[in-house]
């Protein structure tokens, strides 16, 4: 029976290019190195290693069998490590609204992964107080809101002030306008918005309750894919997010900002108030604790 430490023996033996530097490699004597060696030639039916007075050589059969056990060993220790550590791995989950999963988590996947210590598990979710619920229930350590309330006994952190863009298509006459005014779209414009409970319609909302205007909304969605869809169509337009809307990259829509009355939300990282000396330093920029 082949076994894996004859399978690491050879391996070396290849690397050292010598039976007697891989004995000294492997600690054990060069005549046992041989023998072991031997036997597993013997078990695959052929010689592996070509002996000559500078060394060994692998023969065709040595070198595949290098080649291909190399990296299955490699794998194979490096999952007896991580079974090993099991425990020392920590899995950080987070939550948080969908859109902000996609265009604002990513900038600091890497911190949050702190080199390896962290398996970092994302889930959305379509709410604030989804969020804040799993985050006070221990479903998630982090959540990422958007215009958030102050709770109680959690801590929220603003890491980010952004403003609302208005989205259309390059056919539509804003292109041509180099002030874009919030009134103008919200009394004159179709509306193509994602669908409540969401904080950014409540901050149209808002704004429009206090205008004391009431917008014509024709659609509503819950993916962004789907707004730009229609977006894109002449179905509409819409208002998003300047870390959505600048990520678009589709040659028939157009992104503006609104210069007259601009509306923004704010995107903080919610976590139990006891963590906050253990998560805050991952998210890096000026931050307050409300």
């Amino acid at each position: 029976m082949i076994s894996l430490e004859q399978i690491r023996y050879f391996l070396e033996v290849v690397r050292c290019g010598s039976l007697n530097r891989a004995s000294e490699q492997l600690y054990i004597s060069q005549p046992s190195l041989s023998k072991q060696v031997q036997r597993l030639e013997k078990e695959l039916g052929c010689a592996l290693l070509h002996r000559n007075y500078d060394g060994v050589e692998p023969t065709p059969q040595g070198m595949l069998l290098y080649e291909r056990m190399s990296g299955v060993l490699d794998e194979f220790d490096r999952t007896i490590d991580h079974v090993r550590n099991f425990e020392e791995v920590h899995q950080l989950r987070i939550g948080g609204l969908g859109n902000l999963v996609t265009y604002f988590l990513p900038r600091y996947m890497e911190s949050l992964n702190a080199n390896g210590q962290n398996k970092v598990i994302v889930d959305t979710r379509l709410s604030n107080r989804e969020l804040v619920e799993g985050l006070e229930n221990g479903k998630f350590d982090i959540v990422l809101l958007s215009n958030a309330e102050p709770q109680q006994n959690i801590a929220v952190i603003p890491l980010m002030t952004e403003p609302l863009y208005v989205v259309f298509p390059v056919t539509h006459p804003l292109f041509q306008q180099k002030d874009i005014s919030f009134m103008d779209i919200v009394t004159h414009e179709r509306l193509v918005l994602y669908k409540d409970p969401c904080t950014i319609r409540a901050s149209i909302r808002k704004q429009c309750n206090q205008m004391k205007v009431t917008p014509n909304i024709v659609m509503e969605l819950d993916l962004t894919e789907s707004l730009l869809g229609y977006v894109s169509r002449g179905d509409g337009i819409t208002l998003l997010p300047s870390i959505v809307a600048k990520g678009i990259q589709m040659p028939s829509i157009a992104v503006r900002e609104i210069s007259r009355i601009p509306i923004y939300r704010e995107i903080s990282v919610a976590m139990r108030k006891e963590d906050v000396s253990l998560y805050l330093p991952m998210f890096s920029g000026d931050t307050e604790i409300s």
